[in-house]
């Protein structure tokens, strides 16, 4: 089966609680030439999943950014969801707050390139672009 490497992207920014400075995972990307519209955010239980298995590579130093990474509730239902808690104190912002970074970094760039790994083509086809229907303008 046939694979692509997938970049996760992230950005550096404060826990609202604690002020505790962590990465914030919000998308997905091909590393070999994207297209804008492959960019997939991070809201989702796929997408969530694929990040956590690339930042948790056992050749990689992200593993602590993987743990931070919160599945959804299984009453939650649609596309509001911050996958992302805070490594010291614990907190789980609400969506608004991933909503804020991805509307900052799309318009001020300033984003992480957290980790990199291969997946199957055919699980990337299934969830890319089901993000919130963003354009990554930075490919």
């Amino acid at each position: 089966m046939s694979s692509l490497q997938v970049d996760v992207l992230a950005y550096e920014a404060p826990c609202e609680r604690c002020s505790f400075s962590l990465w914030w995972v919000f998308g997905l990307l091909p590393s070999y030439r994207p297209r804008g519209e492959e960019f997939t955010t991070t809201d989702f239980p796929e997408a969530v999943d694929m990040a956590r298995r690339i930042l948790a590579a056992p050749d990689g130093d992200t593993a602590d950014v993987a743990a931070q990474l919160y599945d959804r509730p299984a009453w939650q239902r649609g596309r509001s969801f911050n996958p992302n808690r805070c490594g010291a104190c614990g907190h789980h912002a609400d969506w608004h707050v991933l909503d804020a970074i991805l509307t900052h970094v799309y318009h001020h760039k300033g984003w992480i390139h957290a980790a990199a790994g291969r997946v199957p083509v055919p699980e990337w086809r299934a969830i890319r672009g089901g993000g919130q229907g963003i354009h990554w303008p930075y490919c």
